[in-house]
């Protein structure tokens, strides 16, 4: 019974406060005055159907009229949240006199001086530089729609804004520098600012788990593009040797993030190592032969392969050999160490003119008792390949230690 005269004399109290009549109250919601006493008196409870129409001739809240007590933390709210809104309005009015105001004077300036229109489309670029990251904030924020999408609309428009600038300046003093500059900036830009944009913005379905790839992918397109304006800019042969060795080089952190985050068939997917290797041999391969065509038959082709040898042999043993742990760790020293063995004899063949003499000739100049010149050199690549050896022999023995235990375990 307390809760209803709490009820009711909170309707009574709001009644009293808008000024109304018991009988005017009745009116609007459509029912008795009799009803609306029993309700001030605690004698009963409104239908549940009425209670949005209560809420709304009161002027209060649902919460309000159900507790029967203002809700002053919700009223502070909206209060503030008014207040925001109030403050965001002066905000954008005073950004666009403030613009306004300055366009019109440097307009009315630049005509009086020059009787014509020069700096003050510098100007004018300029202010959108400025808008672009003081007003299209505030602007997009009157759109629910954009609310999520407000760092992209600001930093496409803040970048747009930037290479009309270079345009206006490129115009005006009769230069042909502006699409080296504007890919520049363009590249500059994303490159820094790019991982917090498509960190702050939502993506697309397709782009989920994907932002690092089309980030690197973007990235890798610019600068490729940029070589091509600078060499379109300043002249010469150097744009495929310059742009096959980039990929080449980006290759070594880009191929594994794509391995990783895109899509591939099954049957490729347990073979992310290989077909990173076969990309990366494939990229070595293409950049020995856009830089030397003539030679990469006779030199550049057999060295490669020579030196590819050995991580390949690597891979091979630690990925696909079907033993335990131990046992890969030790084909692959075993590899290194043949392979070093070997490593003269090969290069004598492929480059006899080049490798007859020097630190990695014969076994036969090897003397530990000399340490200077070619010798320490010499000393060294065969106490590398011994301890190869040894290295080989070690794990091999833990890898018979690990087999045996297991079979007693079984």
């Amino acid at each position: 019974m307390e809760n209803k005269k709490t009820f009711g004399m909170y309707i009574l109290q709001r009644r009293r406060e808008l000024g109304m009549t018991q009988h005017e109250l009745a009116e609007q919601l459509y029912v008795t005055d009799s009803a609306v006493s029993k309700w001030e008196r605690g004698l009963s409870y409104p239908d549940i159907t009425l209670i949005c129409n209560i809420c709304e001739v009161l002027e209060v809240s649902e919460h309000e009229l159900l507790t029967g007590s203002e809700d002053t933390g919700s009223r502070n709210s909206e209060r503030l949240a008014q207040k925001y809104l109030r403050l965001a309005k002066t905000y954008r009015v005073a950004q666009y006199l403030l613009y306004g105001v300055t366009l019109l004077t440097c307009a009315v300036v630049n005509l009086a001086v020059q009787h014509r229109m020069s700096w003050f489309f510098i100007v004018w670029a300029s202010l959108m530089v400025c808008a672009s990251l003081t007003l299209t904030p505030a602007v997009a924020a009157l759109f629910q729609k954009l609310e999520h999408y407000s760092a992209a609309i600001t930093f496409g428009c803040f970048t747009v804004s930037l290479e009309v600038l270079l345009l206006v300046c490129c115009l005006y003093t009769h230069g042909a520098w502006f699409t080296v500059a504007a890919v520049s900036v363009l590249f500059g830009l994303t490159l820094v600012f790019g991982p917090f944009v498509l960190r702050a913005t939502p993506p697309p379905e397709w782009m989920n788990g994907r932002k690092t790839s089309v980030y690197l992918i973007a990235e890798t397109a610019l600068l490729i593009l940029l070589l091509l304006v600078c060499r379109l800019y300043t002249g010469g042969t150097w744009f495929v040797v310059a742009s096959v060795s980039v990929l080449f080089g980006l290759g070594f952190v880009i191929v594994p993030v794509l391995l990783c985050q895109l899509p591939l068939p099954e049957p490729f997917c347990r073979h992310k190592l290989l077909l990173y290797f076969a990309a990366q041999t494939l990229g070595l391969m293409l950049t020995l032969l856009v830089a030397s065509p003539r030679s990469f038959v006779s030199d550049s082709l057999p060295v490669a392969l020579v030196c590819l040898s050995l991580p390949w042999g690597v891979m091979a043993a630690a990925r696909y050999l079907p033993v335990n742990g131990c046992f890969r760790a030790a084909a692959g020293c075993a590899w290194t160490g043949m392979w070093n063995a070997l490593f003269p004899w090969a290069f004598t063949v492929v480059m006899p003119e080049n490798f007859v003499h020097g630190a990695y000739g014969a076994w036969g100049g090897i003397d530990f008792m000399l340490w200077g010149g070619w010798h320490t050199a010499q000393n060294v690549y065969v106490l590398t390949t011994i301890a190869c050896v040894v290295a080989a022999v070690i794990l091999a023995g833990a890898g018979l230690s690990l087999e045996r235990r297991r079979r007693v375990g079984k």
